[in-house]
């Protein structure tokens, strides 16, 4: 059985319990457990790739994206666009499921 992969977005610092409380909540519950399959950017270990090439690559991976956002929306790269506002629009390119909060 495949799970439905989950990919949790927001700044980092702005919803960190509560991405963690959804991730612990889904993972910890019998039925869900077995359903769904969370990524938090966090949850990473340290490797030797560009932290960019990680969460697009994962944005690419998941069934459906889940955005948390309050007041802030990230630092604005090179290109003018913060990590949150890529993963946004390349889930949306992608015709990725996604629920906005």
């Amino acid at each position: 059985m495949n799970q439905i992969r989950i990919f949790f977005s927001s700044v980092q610092k702005e919803f960190s319990e509560e991405r963690k409380a959804l991730r612990e909540f889904l993972r910890g519950d019998p039925l869900l457990g077995r359903f769904f399959d969370v990524f938090l950017f966090e949850d990473v270990p340290a490797i030797d790739k560009r932290a960019d090439e990680v969460y697009l690559h994962e944005v690419e991976r998941c069934d459906m994206y889940v955005g948390l956002f309050g007041k802030e929306y990230g630092k604005e790269g090179k290109k003018g666009y913060s990590p949150t506002h890529r993963e946004f629009d390349l889930a949306t390119q992608l015709g990725k499921h996604y629920l906005l909060f």
